[in-house]
């Protein structure tokens, strides 16, 4: 997942370059649990996002599961920052929260990235 968000940085990011007008980032990323193993994902993302809102420089970070499929999860995250982005990414509890999840997704994560204009 670290790796997927550094190649979705733009060079501009990635280099620190850029005003200050336009350093937040905004995160979205939708997951699909295997049929049947929604609850069991939402209890342990539950489990680990006040740990997340805790990182430095993490303004957002919220889970939403959708209303007619239980299977499937949008992330929003919103970071001050690059620097906070890439704290958020390597932190221990972000790796956990993706080990403990494994066995429950099914397939890849779309993962998008946006930046303040």
């Amino acid at each position: 997942m670290q790796s997927l968000l550094n190649k979705q940085l733009t060079p501009s990011l990635r280099e620190g370059a850029g005003g200050e007008d336009n350093k937040m980032i905004i995160i979205t990323a939708t997951m699909r649990a295997r049929q049947g193993q929604g609850d069991e994902m939402a209890k342990v993302i539950q489990g680990f996002v006040p740990k997340f809102l805790k990182d430095p420089g993490c303004i957002d970070y919220s889970v939403h599961r959708r209303a007619d499929n239980r299977d499937i999860f949008f992330f929003y995250e919103k970071y001050e920052d690059n620097e906070a982005l890439t704290f958020h990414s390597s932190a221990p509890h972000f790796k956990e929260m993706f080990r403990a999840i494994k066995p429950c997704l099914e397939g890849q994560a779309e993962i998008a990235m946006y930046e303040k204009i």
